[in-house]
């Protein structure tokens, strides 16, 4: 389970510039809000529509969930991870470190 485990990031980061923005896939309000409530996350969250109203999936390509990308400040993506395995949070702060240059 992925999300809780980049709160850690973003509340260390945060203050350097880092966003994080999750993006439910299966636009399902009630569970969500019931997640992130049961694990206290405090990132940005929005959910995803279906169809044509899929724009993380139609601008990205992204066909599976989990998939993160590092975007840099002048909106380049600088890395694509596909899924999220246990210690994956750590090559992550490796390239958010990276990144921000800390």
């Amino acid at each position: 389970m992925e999300l809780p485990r980049l709160e850690p990031l973003h509340q260390q980061y945060h203050d350097q510039g880092l966003r994080i923005v999750a993006i439910d896939g299966m636009a399902d309000t009630d569970r969500s809000r019931e997640f992130i409530d049961d694990h206290d996350l405090t990132y940005t969250f929005l959910e995803n529509g279906e169809g044509e109203d899929d724009i993380p999936g139609g601008l990205f390509g992204i066909r599976g969930y989990p998939t993160s990308f590092l975007i840099d400040g002048e909106g380049r993506i600088l890395a694509v991870h596909v899924g999220f395995s246990e210690g994956d949070e750590k090559k992550l702060e490796e390239e958010i470190r990276r990144v921000l240059g800390s």
